[in-house]
C-alpha cells in the first residue's frame, strides 16, 4: 500500500499540513486532526477511496 508523508506546522491557532509528493497543502484545526485532512486531501486530489492508501505525519 501506497505511503503519503502529511508534514505538519503550528501556524497561530491551526496547523498547516502540507503533502510534498503532491505539492499539496491544507489546514487543520488540531495536530490530531492533521492526519484526517490529509486522507481527505490526497483521496480528493487522486479521486480515490481513501483507504487505498496510508499517511505517516512528520513533524508532529
Amino acid at each position: 500500500m501506497k505511503t503519503y508523508d502529511a508534514v505538519i506546522r503550528p501556524v497561530g491557532k491551526w496547523w498547516m499540513v502540507s503533502i510534498p509528493e503532491l505539492d499539496g497543502l491544507t489546514q487543520a484545526r488540531s495536530a490530531k486532526d492533521a492526519h484526517d485532512m490529509a486522507k481527505d486531501y490526497i483521496a480528493v486530489t487522486l479521486d480515490v477511496p481513501a483507504d487505498s492508501f496510508d499517511v505517516r505525519i512528520v513533524g508532529a
